[in-house]
C-alpha cells in the first residue's frame, strides 16, 4: 500500500473515497448536487471497491453485463482562467475482456453559466491494460473560459469487463506536481 502526495489539485475527492449520500456506488463531488452541481456520473459508471490504486475505492465504467446502458462516464470541474494551461492525470486499469468503441479522458473548457463548450482536448484510453498505468492530458483554456472539466467517457461498451480509474489530479500546468508514491512502511519508520 502507498500514500500519494501531490501539489495543488483542483479536484475534490480525487480518489473516490468519500461516498455520496445517494449510495455506495456514487462518490461525493462526482455526483450532481452532492454537494454542488460541479460533478456527475452517467450511464454505467459506478464507484466500486474491486481494486484500487490509492485508498479503498475506484470509479468504473462497466460493460453491458451491468445492465446500465452502452455508455458511461464521470466528470468534475473547477473554475479556470483563459490563457492558462491545465494538466490532468489519472491511473487506469482495463480488464482483459473490456472494450468500447470510444474510451477517453478529456479536458473540456466551458463558458460562463455553461452556455458554450469552447474547446476540448482528449486522449484515448485504448492502450490501457490490466496493470495500473497513468494517463495524462493537457490543454490551454481559450478566451471566455470560466470552467475546466475533467471527463472520463466511454461509448458503445462491450459485453464484459470494466474500465477502472483512480487518483486524479487536475491543476494549472505550472503548478502540477507529479503524484509521489511513498510506501506506508517508510512513513511508519519515519514516525516511530
Amino acid at each position: 500500500m502507498t500514500v500519494h502526495v501531490e501539489g495543488t489539485n483542483l479536484l475534490s475527492n480525487p480518489s473516490f473515497e468519500l461516498q455520496a449520500p445517494t449510495g455506495f456506488n456514487q462518490a461525493t463531488h462526482w455526483t450532481m448536487g452532492h454537494p454542488s452541481p460541479h460533478g456527475d456520473i452517467y450511464g454505467s459508471a459506478s464507484r466500486e471497491d474491486w481494486r484500487s490504486f490509492d485508498g479503498m475505492y475506484i470509479m468504473t465504467i462497466r460493460g453491458l453485463w451491468a445492465n446500465a446502458g452502452s455508455y458511461g462516464g464521470c466528470w468534475q470541474e473547477a473554475k479556470a482562467e483563459p490563457g492558462i494551461e491545465y494538466k490532468a492525470s489519472g491511473w487506469y486499469w482495463s480488464d482483459p475482456d473490456w472494450g468500447a468503441e470510444i474510451q477517453e479522458m478529456k479536458l473540456e473548457f466551458w463558458s460562463s453559466h455553461h452556455a458554450y463548450l469552447l474547446d476540448s482536448v482528449s486522449v484515448s484510453l485504448d492502450e490501457v491494460t490490466a496493470e495500473w498505468q497513468q494517463v495524462q492530458v493537457r490543454g490551454i483554456a481559450p478566451d471566455e473560459t470560466k470552467y475546466v472539466r475533467l471527463v472520463v467517457n466511454a461509448q458503445n461498451v462491450g459485453e464484459s469487463g470494466a474500465l477502472q480509474f483512480d487518483h486524479f489530479v487536475l491543476a494549472q500546468a505550472d503548478q502540477y506536481k507529479e503524484p509521489l508514491a511513498i510506501p506506508v512502511d517508510l512513513i511508519i519508520d519515519i514516525l516511530d
